[in-house]
């Protein structure tokens, strides 16, 4: 289990020195994470995979195939796919290892050198075979795969006009030249891998969209408490960096952010009066706050995209010793995605002010989770947590700033 100590000892980007929380209800208490702040958290995060956890994304295995099919038709000797991808370009290095099993290494550079930055740059293909063809580049650098001792062939993606990247093959120098049929090749297999790529682009656009869509969903259902600001949020990103603990997959963890960000949406059916009292709730108000678990997956169920969320949505509640609810579920019967869901939502409900006590400071919050380890929450789901949580303090959007402060009231965890 990692300890947070350290993390009182660096300040985090944007503290501006002060740890004292504004005024609830104020709009500068629930001003959450920006929606370009957000991406980038998810882009990172999702870019950070290694690469057999990286392998089940759609464009990823598209560009494989492509660059497999560049290389088998144009006997090159490595393959290399450069793509946009809005705050720079990512890299695809594909060639065939000794065993001759074909290996896919992805990168991300800020700045483009080389062939690839020529051809992006002008738009047109580069074919170098000898020394002397360098002299058409504006700047003489090496190859990015062989060095300038190799062959080289750089053609544009181009999605009908519209330049995504570059395709660049290589040659070793012992090798044949490229000929002016395999620049026609290339070109080609450039036109059409660019259309591709662009459809994926787009595609995760319109996804991008539809999440936006949802995280705007709960931030309104956040809203009706203005204790609750940004809280969907935040426990969707606490999940997501359990879940890169846990070595969940990129679809996994968008799964998980889903769920996340809508775990509450139940809460839509609950009485705005008792979402706003500002005293502790009475047991039968209470009561009714335990639905929310089961309106919330009963909303989800008319949509077919998030069928795969329900289970998720209710049972983020249930304890690991059986004593939660909707249903009592314990243990491994619990499923992981909801046991994640589960600590965080009870770390950030903890860290935040409400009207009858202070927020917990993170070193009492962590307190209170382990003292409650493997009877509300799952071990593997609360070391996951707390590994996460100080291991990228740092880059999360949101954070809370408070680390210690020994006059803090106790709370509720419930």
């Amino acid at each position: 289990m990692h300890t947070l100590d350290a993390i009182g000892s660096k300040p985090s980007p944007g503290a501006a020195g002060s740890s004292v929380s504004p005024p609830a209800g104020s709009a500068e208490h629930c001003r959450g994470p920006t929606e370009t702040t957000w991406q980038t958290f998810r882009e990172w995060l999702l870019e950070n995979l290694n690469t057999n956890q990286r392998s089940n994304s759609r464009l990823r295995d598209m560009v494989t195939s492509v660059a497999e099919m560049a290389q088998h038709t144009l006997a090159a000797s490595s393959c290399t796919v450069i793509l946009e991808n809005g705050h720079g370009h990512t890299v695809f290095y594909h060639t065939h290892s000794v065993n001759r099993s074909r290996e896919v290494a992805q990168a991300r550079t800020d700045t483009l050198d080389g062939p690839a930055a020529w051809v992006v740059r002008h738009k047109r293909p580069v074919m170098l075979n000898e020394a002397s063809d360098w002299s058409i580049l504006e700047a003489r650098r090496g190859a990015q795969c062989e060095g300038p001792g190799a062959r080289i062939l750089c053609v544009p993606l181009d999605a009908g006009g519209h330049i995504l990247g570059a395709l660049e093959l290589t040659r070793h120098k012992a090798e044949e030249p490229f000929s002016e049929r395999d620049l026609n090749s290339a070109r080609m297999i450039g036109a059409t891998a660019g259309i591709t790529f662009e459809n994926s682009m787009l595609r995760q656009s319109v996804e991008e969209g539809y999440r936006s869509t949802i995280r705007a969903l709960a931030s309104a259902i956040d809203a009706k408490d203005p204790y609750t600001c940004g809280h969907s949020q935040h426990v969707a990103q606490y999940s997501m960096v359990s879940g890169f603990v846990l070595n969940l997959d990129a679809d996994q963890l968008q799964k998980l952010e889903t769920a996340a960000i809508l775990h509450d949406i139940g809460k839509i059916g609950i009485n705005d009066a008792i979402l706003r009292k500002p005293r502790k709730l009475s047991t039968t108000e209470h009561a009714i706050v335990k639905h929310h678990p089961v309106i919330g997956a009963a909303i989800i169920h008319s949509i077919d995209a998030l069928h795969e969320v329900i289970d998720l949505i209710l049972h983020h509640h249930e304890n690991y010793d059986g004593t939660g609810y909707p249903h009592g579920l314990k243990g491994e019967s619990i499923p992981l995605g909801a046991r994640i869901i589960g600590v965080a939502d009870a770390f950030d409900s903890m860290t935040t002010d409400r009207p009858y006590r202070r927020a917990f400071t993170i070193n009492e919050a962590m307190t209170e989770l382990l003292r409650c380890r493997s009877t509300q929450f799952c071990p593997q789901a609360l070391d996951a947590f707390a590994i996460g949580f100080s291991r990228h303090y740092s880059a999360l959007p949101w954070r809370p700033r408070v680390l210690e402060q020994p006059d803090r009231l106790a709370m509720c965890t419930h």
